[in-house]
């Protein structure tokens, strides 16, 4: 983890050096806006610390020129409070927060360390390039759980059987990606099947491939995707569309670990760790006769449940802001977020498509947003319209706003504008405090 700071004063570099040490990160200096885009572009530090005021090339310049290119390295701006206005115009520009002079190093300590357990996080739990492995985010109990079966089950030197169920749009093949990609079987071969996608009578022949003249339409010899996946990991999506006579099949070839090729005599071993997934309930499907009970045992050695997006509404957020960053990098857009009002929508409403349906709203949004925050009015006519969101959430009320604009800049003023202790006596986040500073345009 790298940090660079940029500041002019000697004194203010070193109290941050002695100060952040022990956050064990490799620690940067520059003592003007040159030096630092110059020391920025050789280290790429993960966070930089910048100060408004430099001589040469000033703070705000420095974060301009960053940002053009880099969108990812968390950036903090140090200033006097007689220039916190220049620090609101640097969080319109991309930086995630500031500090006044005097500051005290205990609070930037304190967002460092938050900001490194961050980045450390995304990092173990970050995408492939190929986008392989995708991230599950969320701070919700459930999630939790999810992501404590997938690191324990990814680490397993065998393979096993592991059986998601849940709603569609819940993330099942997230998981899959995540249990294959985050472990032993990372460089082995991901072989994926969505059973509802296939013709039920084209289904064996991609299961199990097929050998030259097998049928009519068999001109060369074919591998299957069990072959294909052997010694990886086989993904079969939507297993309760399978067709009922296959399963038997497959039931034998996943307890033997042998096949064999359609039209082929010759028997080939057969290792994977199998992974199923399905929207519906199993068990109701074998009391109807559409799917076999020993084959749901076989597989169920491992279940996971996810959970519908409205029973962890505290997720939202969080997927939000990670679906931002990838169709700002997707678009080269710089949208910040949703505003409280937008995001309270959010999180009133049902999402019956779950996490599927909030990412195509959030890039539908993307694609045509043009202010830097997405406000109610900016979300899709069904979301606002949904009768299980109150009005009063929906609706702005001007004489509300105003009450909290001079709620809020009256608390800055008693607090001489430190932003940690106002953000604790109104029972709000430093950055939501930022927010509502920009909102009213609010300065000292």
């Amino acid at each position: 983890m790298k940090l660079l700071i940029i500041d002019d004063e000697k004194s203010i570099r070193l109290s941050l050096q002695v100060g952040l040490k022990k956050l064990g990160v490799e620690i940067f200096t520059a003592a003007s806006g040159e030096e630092g885009l110059d020391l920025f572009e050789k280290t790429k530090p993960d966070i930089a610390i910048i100060d408004i005021k430099l001589p040469g090339i000033d703070g705000i310049e420095v974060l301009r020129r960053i940002r053009k290119d880099n969108k990812s390295c968390i950036i903090l701006m140090i200033t006097y409070i007689s220039e916190v206005r220049l620090a609101v115009e640097a969080m319109k520009l991309g930086a995630h927060d500031y500090f006044t002079k005097p500051f005290n190093i205990e609070e930037i300590k304190e967002s460092i360390e938050n900001h490194v357990h961050y980045i450390k996080k995304k990092q173990e739990l970050g995408k492939e390039k190929d986008d392989n492995f995708t991230e599950i985010i969320g701070i919700s109990k459930q999630i939790d759980g999810v992501r404590d079966i997938v690191n324990k089950v990814s680490q397993m030197p065998y393979n096993t059987f592991i059986l998601i169920q849940g709603e569609s749009g819940t993330g099942k093949e997230i998981i899959a990606k995540a249990i294959h990609y985050n472990g032993v079987r990372k460089s082995k071969p991901y072989v994926a099947l969505n059973c509802a996608a296939i013709p039920q009578n084209l289904q064996e022949s991609e299961l199990f491939g097929y050998e030259k003249g097998a049928f009519s339409d068999a001109k060369t010899s074919k591998k299957g995707l069990i072959e294909e996946a052997h010694g990886g990991t086989l993904f079969l999506d939507e297993i309760g569309d399978m067709d009922i006579l296959l399963q038997a099949k497959l039931l034998r070839v996943l307890q033997e670990k042998r096949f064999r090729r359609l039209g082929g005599v010759k028997e080939i071993a057969f290792d994977a760790t199998i992974i199923a997934a399905t929207n519906k309930n199993l068990l109701e499907e074998i009391k109807a006769g559409n799917f076999r009970e020993d084959l749901y045992y076989r597989l169920n050695v491992v279940p996971v449940y996810t959970t519908p997006l409205r029973e962890r509404s505290e997720d939202i957020s969080f997927l939000i802001e990670s679906f931002i960053d990838y169709y700002n990098h997707e678009l080269n857009k710089s949208i910040r977020g949703f505003t409280d009002k937008a995001l309270e929508v959010c999180k009133a409403y049902e999402w019956k498509g779950n996490v599927r349906e909030l990412k195509n709203v959030i890039e539908r949004i993307m694609i045509f947003q043009e202010n830097e925050w997405v406000d109610v009015e900016d979300l899709p006519p069904n979301i606002i319209a949904d009768k299980s969101i109150p009005d009063t959430v929906v609706l702005a009320n001007a004489n509300l706003e105003a009450v909290e604009m001079e709620t809020v800049s009256r608390a800055l003023k008693q607090n001489d504008w430190n932003i940690t202790k106002t953000a604790l006596e109104l029972g709000i986040s430093r950055l939501t405090l930022r927010r509502k500073i920009e909102k009213y345009s609010i300065t000292k």
